[in-house]
């Protein structure tokens, strides 16, 4: 005897007496046998989960410039021109991890302690660097979210030294002098603390690369914040900046790692192989045979 169940998306049929017995309908054959159908709805729902996520639109920025690199050669784990990083929006202060935080906790990302954030400069334009502090000041004192007396971290008048700071293991220092009644994020990129152009203070032996030092910019608030940066997608990126350069849109053009170019067309060839194999005759060859 043959019972028709709707089940929905499958209409499973039951044979009285054989019940583990499952014939699929026709409709899912025919997905199975389109793989390019369900890579794409694999894409599109990964797509769709990482947006939801980051509650931010786009969900994804690319890296332009050279500031959060560790090396001149492009280096895994760590943010390269050229990257795709994905961004999450942040509704509090306390949503950020700064490097005070990261060091003092072991948190970290990109290579290093803390949360990278995206910021509106105040010119409008979108940085990428990394949250070193959070300052506020109470009754005309400064206060640093997270500041314990560490070992690494002094307050030393109107100047924060922080001392051995990222893969170059210099010490960084910042007058905060110039922001009093400011509140807000001091921010760096990785690199620019090894940079040769960045100005140096002999008195605390540091360099002053923060962002608000270098490009004269006040700490970042929370309403500058467009988000966190999370993940990445290495190299893809360079294919839209290259098409920037056409359009001398592209201003750091030379500040591409060396290997990134190389990396991007190995994985584009890569991508050009697998869409040209033949799933079909694949999947056929590997099926098992009914009996």
């Amino acid at each position: 005897m043959l019972i028709l169940k709707n089940h929905g998306f499958f209409n499973l049929f039951y044979i009285k007496g054989h019940t583990n017995m499952k014939i699929p309908n026709k409709r899912f054959k025919n997905i199975k046998e389109k793989p390019y159908l369900i890579i794409a709805i694999i894409f599109v729902t990964i797509f769709i989960s990482i947006s939801l996520y980051a509650g931010e639109w786009p969900p994804i920025s690319v890296v332009e410039s050279s500031s959060m690199e560790h090396s001149t050669y492009w280096t895994p784990g760590v943010i390269n021109t050229g990257d795709m990083v994905f961004v999450k929006k942040v509704n509090s202060v306390n949503d950020i991890v700064t490097y005070i935080q990261g060091r003092e906790t072991g948190y970290s990302t990109y290579g290093e302690y803390g949360n990278v954030i995206l910021y509106k400069s105040p010119q409008g334009t979108i940085i990428i660097h990394r949250a070193i502090m959070y300052i506020k000041w109470i009754n005309g004192k400064l206060v640093i979210n997270n500041f314990s007396n560490q070992t690494w971290l002094k307050v030393c008048g109107d100047c924060v030294v922080i001392n051995d700071i990222g893969f170059t293991h210099r010490n960084f220092s910042i007058n905060v002098s110039k922001f009093s009644g400011q509140s807000g994020f001091i921010t760096m990129g990785d690199n620019n603390l090894g940079s040769p152009y960045v100005e140096y203070n002999s008195k605390f032996n540091s360099y002053e690369a923060a962002d608000q030092t270098i490009f004269n910019y006040p700490p970042v608030n929370l309403s500058a914040v467009v988000g966190v940066a999370f993940g990445q997608i290495p190299w893809i990126g360079l294919i839209k900046l290259n098409i920037l350069g056409l359009e001398h849109k592209w201003p750091n053009s030379a500040d591409v790692a060396k290997n990134s170019y190389l990396y991007l067309f190995l994985t584009l060839a890569f991508i050009f192989v697998a869409a040209l194999l033949p799933y079909n005759k694949i999947i056929r060859k590997f099926k098992p045979l009914k009996k």
